[in-house]
């Protein structure tokens, strides 16, 4: 008998993106309405996710909680989805991020009605992704992830939306219809649907093998902001400047990266692995160069947008490891960046709003007149960068000890382009702390509410809590 918690992972947000959208929007209480919806929806969320840890042991790996629900009888197709440590820790926080995005975003943010109901959209979406366990439901909220997306630069684009929405809708439609043909190909070689944890086993041979698992590879690349891929992120991201769509947009290389981790196969056939240098390749080059420019650029979204880069990438590259000890750390470390890059795009998100409100137009920064938001800022940017204090470090640093150990090149170059993207948020941090001089009264500037900054402050304990001890909240 199916538990149904799993489903109601999926459902919450939908049933929340519905009830944000037929909100009663007016002057006085519209915004307050939906952002309460999307708060009370997230954190129902929250409480089930940590409710199903509870039921969960911390010493299995494998699936541990399995729900099956009928959809055709022809072909015989089943919704399978089930779950294990690693997704749920995924879950856990794609869910708490947004729920900390909820509590902290700017009423005033510019069509927030339409924003939060397709934030909810999209969890609700990226949820049954990761926890889809057969191949056909994997395909569809694989397909589907991208709508949200999709309809936030629709509505909140600039005058060049167009550009950055061909782009990305292209980059995805790649995806989907590679990921299509591997679909129907494994689903006529085994004539049914298979869980998803047995698709990294199959035993395939002859042309078949470099045609379903070079559809496969080009599916998840297509997520990922690796050369060629990199440009309809970085399009989006400079084209839309609100905190919660850069949080999206930020999950989206997430969907490429647990593809290739749920999906490639566990031994990757000799045929395919004689390009694993080549990749490798693509990959620090891709690094680097973001690295660099990151580094001469004066733009700090660009630079945050470097940063998420580069830790994508060097996650791709503990993936595709020949060790299958690093998943847990992955999963870990994931749970941290995801959290990290969320406070800090919100934090980066009040500041310019401050600016624009004050019609500051300069480069010269406020943040000296900031102090909750001043503090907030160094400790975030000082986690992400490898404050020993969170499990981001930690963990990174055993991903990066097992790339050292497989190739000492590709280890120097990886830990470089960490070390320059580190540095290029520490330099920005530096130079915001310069005084805006026109400024003739610091009671002008709003700093962050004692609300939000607790919720911050509150998000700094519970990394410093994960790196004592990462499944914390487990009894």
């Amino acid at each position: 008998m199916a538990s149904y918690k799993l489903i109601l992972l999926i459902i919450i947000p939908l049933i929340g993106a519905f009830l944000t959208a037929l909100a009663k929007y007016d002057r006085n209480y519209a915004r307050s309405n939906v952002c309460y919806i999307s708060r009370w929806t997230l954190a129902s969320n929250v409480a089930l996710i940590l409710y199903i840890f509870s039921n969960m042991d911390i010493e299995k790996n494998s699936i541990q909680i399995v729900e099956k629900y009928e959809w055709m009888t022809f072909p015989k197709i089943d919704v399978l989805l089930g779950t294990d440590l690693f997704s749920m820790l995924l879950v856990l926080g794609i869910n708490l991020s947004f729920l900390i995005a909820s509590l902290c975003i700017n009423k005033k943010e510019e069509k927030i009605k339409p924003l939060l109901a397709t934030q909810l959209l999209f969890i609700g979406l990226i949820n049954g992704y990761i926890l889809a366990a057969d191949i056909v439901s994997f395909y569809i909220f694989f397909a589907a992830i991208s709508v949200p997306l999709i309809i936030i630069i629709s509505i909140l684009g600039r005058s060049d939306k167009r550009n950055s929405l061909i782009r990305f809708s292209l980059y995805n439609l790649i995806g989907i219809i590679f990921l299509l043909i591997s679909i129907i190909m494994i689903y006529c070689y085994k004539e049914s649907n298979i869980p998803l944890n047995t698709a990294g086993n199959l035993n395939i041979k002859g042309p078949l093998e470099y045609f379903i698992w070079g559809s496969l590879f080009l599916a998840f690349i297509s997520r990922i902001p690796i050369w060629p891929f990199h440009y309809w992120i970085a399009s989006v991201n400079s084209n839309l400047r609100s905190p919660l769509v850069f949080s999206v947009g930020n999950l989206m290389p997430l969907v490429g990266l647990y593809g290739f981790m749920r999906f490639w196969p566990n031994t990757v056939p000799q045929t395919i692995a004689v390009y694993a240098p080549y990749f490798e390749a693509i990959c620090v080059i891709t690094m680097i160069f973001i690295a660099v420019i990151s580094l001469t650029s004066k733009e700090i979204r660009y630079k945050l947008f470097a940063y998420t880069t580069v830790y994508y990438l060097l996650y791709l590259i503990g993936i595709f490891l020949p060790t299958s000890g690093l998943k847990m750390n992955i999963g870990y470390s994931l749970f941290t960046y995801i959290i990290i890059i969320t406070a800090l795009s919100f934090l980066i998100g009040h500041i310019e709003f401050e600016k624009r409100r004050l019609k500051i137009y300069s480069s010269s920064s406020i943040l000296c007149y900031m102090p909750r938001t001043s503090l907030c800022l160094s400790l975030f940017v000082l986690s992400g960068i490898g404050l020993p204090v969170t499990s981001l470090f930690w963990n990174n640093f055993i991903i990066i000890s097992e790339i050292f150990n497989y190739n000492l090149v590709l280890g120097i170059l990886t830990m470089l382009s960490i070390f320059i993207v580190g540095v290029a948020l520490l330099e920005e941090l530096y130079n915001m702390k310069d005084k805006y001089n026109n400024m003739s009264s610091q009671t002008d500037i709003r700093d962050l509410s004692r609300f939000n900054f607790f919720i911050y402050i509150g998000c700094i304990v519970i990394l410093f809590i994960a790196f004592l001890k990462p499944l914390w909240f487990v009894m």
